[in-house]
């Protein structure tokens, strides 16, 4: 009898031993897997190409893309995995807004086979796409238009937000900076006098980056109304992408951080910065940044076609350079997305 009690201690100590492992092997393997690239496929172009590239964390290409309008701003996969685009044809290359950064003339959706299966052109002296757009639903595109207005004997560059109905091209909202914003030029401005760069939209809230006046605008859709202007208490320099995030804040590419160098910030719809990060990345334009499912952020300095991935604490969990391989291609990236799914 007492043998068989301590052989029965003795398996329920092994038991208890066992378990304990098991715990802390199941523990060992999360913290593994938060300091591990997130999963999915990276999407990119360089400025002024006609490929679109899908690439895994090894630079390894999934898919691509080509089209005859070269990229010319943002491009994101569609609810649908097909692929939207902002291009530029070579008739965008001459009138009015030939000379502003970034000028688009089409909004164009790709199917695998490169396919145009929908777009829409807005290319005239009086006004053109630009920068951005966002795929609201299925059937809805928001995106960033220049209009062409007189204001005190002058011409500038009126920003207008548009929202496209994609089964006819109708345009069912719009948001007029001048008009809706009450936003002007002052004396001395350039005709291109607000320079939105990046759009976004969520919960009938639309998030604009004004690179010209360092600031975001957030602005309710129904009654057109400017809800906050944030600067990041006066951190933000000629920032972009700005989105929206899951828990309510804001994310954004911040170009001018320091001299020589950019950052990454996310800011509370109060103003407040609650979380930054940057290392020895700089880009003075273009770039973007994108907050991932993992909880990781995705970073794209641009002018430097240099991709990074960090933790919440700020540990690089992949560092990768897209380099062209031909030398008469631009090298420079506008922003990038990764997608967990394709």
């Amino acid at each position: 009898m007492k043998y068989k009690n301590f052989n029965l201690w003795f398996v329920f100590a092994l038991l208890c031993v066992i378990s304990a492992c098991e715990k802390d092997t199941a523990v060992d393997d999360n913290i593994e897997s938060e300091h591990e690239t997130s999963n999915g496929y990276v999407l990119y172009s360089f400025i002024g190409d006609n490929t679109t590239y899908l690439i895994d964390s090894t630079g390894a290409e999934i898919k691509t893309w080509w089209s005859s309008n070269s990229s010319s701003g943002g491009y994101y996969l569609s609810e649908n995995n097909t692929l939207l685009r902002l291009g530029k044809s070579s008739e965008a290359n001459n009138g009015t807004f030939s000379s502003g950064g970034l000028v688009s003339s089409v909004i164009e959706e790709l199917d695998d086979d490169s396919g145009v299966i929908w777009s829409i052109n807005k290319d005239s002296d009086e006004s053109t796409f630009h920068h951005d757009f966002k795929e609201v639903d299925t059937n809805t595109i928001i995106a960033l238009s220049w209009q062409l207005r007189t204001y005190n004997d002058s011409d500038y560059w009126n920003e207008v937000v548009i929202l496209i109905d994609k089964t006819d091209n109708s345009v069912i909202w719009e948001w007029s900076a001048m008009d809706d914003g009450g936003i002007f030029p002052e004396v001395n401005d350039q005709e291109d006098y607000l320079h939105f760069n990046s759009v976004d939209y969520k919960d009938g809230n639309v998030l604009i980056s004004s690179r010209s006046e360092n600031t975001l605008y957030l602005i309710d859709k129904e009654s057109k109304r400017i809800i906050t202007e944030l600067t990041a208490e006066g951190a933000l320099s000629g920032q972009h992408d700005a989105t929206f995030l899951d828990n309510g804040n804001i994310l954004v590419f911040n170009n001018n951080a320091e001299t020589a160098k950019s950052a990454v910030l996310e800011i509370t719809r109060s103003d407040e910065l609650v979380w930054q990060y940057s290392n020895d990345f700089y880009s003075d334009h273009i770039s973007g940044t994108q907050r991932l499912e993992s909880g990781h952020t995705l970073i794209c300095s641009g002018v430097e076609a240099h991709l990074i991935e960090v933790t919440d604490s700020g540990e690089v969990v992949w560092d990768y350079t897209v380099e062209s391989t031909n030398s008469n291609r631009p090298t420079e990236v506008f922003k990038v997305r990764k997608y967990t799914d394709f």
